[in-house]
């Protein structure tokens, strides 16, 4: 069937295929065809859809590699049906009604940042009703193959959500750039849901997008005379940042010797892939009626997974030897606090000794140096 197309369309048709136009420019979603035959078929809303999605796009090899270790199960939740359009090669939609409140973005000819807001929109509803058993229409697992295929899908207006299988509490909210209908970004970043998955080094966090089905190459309008597709590849757009674990040093004291603190200084030093990834002092501190025993200090989520970590103790005081070797490494976990031991005795020579721990923290006005006193005090001293 060959389709001829009017020169003039009503102002709805024009919003109509303009927002269409939308979803290619800004969803991230890339679509495959086949070669056309020049021939071209009018949208069929009763043929089956189907999805194959990839976890990044497939100039990030790197990323793709590791996304496949990170257990990505996409969702489909369908927030409207579509509807022919009379006289015209296209469709519009039909919102479910826990939906509606989508209609009057769209109503509205939406700009990128309007889309945006209708993938937010959805997603918050997805996210407070789940309780309630909402459950998506589909899902597909990223396999090793690095895609999850999606089929028997019908026509309609879907919204994608990219989860980590094997985190419970996925939902997070991220800073997004909301864009310009040219493309350009705006400067101004707002707070956005978002789904997490991890792999072993790896957060990744996705913004939830919109999908619509059937679509064409390059866009959905009437104006493009290539095929409706029925059967389309997409490719999402993760932000990728380290995760972190924890570490605590454990400190042992045999004997101690009550005339005054007995404090232990550590020097924590983290390298990832040959970089120093996290350095700084620890100390541990035994008062008059701790006695002997064991004290604990813990880094929380400070540390990047994987990184290996070397702690020295490089302050014992004047009367605490080491009975430990000085220096312990260890390898930062996931999901899991990683120890490092060490143990003093008291060396009998009855001398007094204090300390001062030596902290450098970075803020939004520079380096600055913060000492720790064994009785508790602390005290900036400016930039550096």
């Amino acid at each position: 069937m060959e389709i001829k197309w009017k020169n003039r369309r009503s102002g709805f048709a024009s919003r109509l295929t303009s927002s269409l136009l939308v979803f290619a420019l800004t969803l991230g979603l890339i679509a495959v065809t086949p070669g056309l035959n020049g021939a071209v078929r009018a949208v069929n809303l009763e043929d089956d859809c189907s999805l194959k999605v990839a976890p990044a796009g497939s100039n990030d090899l790197e990323m793709l590699a590791d996304l496949t270790k990170a257990n990505v199960i996409v969702d489909l939740y369908k927030v409207a049906d579509a509807e022919p359009v009379s006289g015209y090669d296209t469709y519009t939609y039909s919102f479910y009604d826990e939906y509606e409140d989508l209609k009057g973005i769209y109503d509205a000819d939406p700009n990128n940042a309007e889309w945006m807001q209708m993938a937010q929109k959805a997603a918050g509803y997805v996210r407070d009703n789940q309780a309630n058993g909402l459950t998506p229409v589909a899902s597909g697992k990223i396999t090793d193959s690095g895609y999850a295929e999606i089929s028997g899908l019908k026509s309609g207006l879907y919204l994608l959500i990219a989860r980590g299988e094997d985190i419970e509490e996925y939902w997070t909210t991220v800073k997004q750039d909301s864009s310009s209908e040219d493309g350009e970004e705006s400067a101004e970043a707002v707070e956005g849901i978002a789904t997490r998955a991890h792999s072993d080094r790896y957060e990744y966090t996705y913004s939830p997008q919109m999908i619509s089905l059937p679509g064409k190459e390059g866009n959905n309008t009437a104006g493009n005379n290539g095929d409706w597709l029925y059967n389309m590849d997409a490719s999402l757009k993760p932000q990728q940042s380290l995760r972190y674990g924890s570490l605590e040093i454990v400190k042992t004291l045999l004997n101690y010797e009550v005339k005054d603190p007995a404090t232990f200084i550590f020097e924590v030093t983290a390298v990832l892939n040959g970089e120093t990834v996290f350095r700084d002092n620890v100390s541990l501190t035994f008062d008059e009626g701790d006695e002997t025993g064991q004290k604990r200090a813990l880094l929380e989520n400070r540390i990047p997974v994987g990184a290996e970590v070397t702690v020295e103790e490089v302050y014992s005081g004047a009367v605490y030897e080491l009975t430990s070797s000085p220096t312990q490494t260890t390898i930062i976990e996931a999901n899991n606090i990683v120890s490092v031991a060490f143990t003093n005795d008291y060396n009998e020579t009855n001398h007094g000794g204090g300390s001062v721990t030596n902290s450098f923290n970075q803020s939004e006005n520079g380096w600055h140096l913060q000492q720790i006193y064994d009785d508790g005090r602390v005290e900036e001293q400016g930039n550096e």
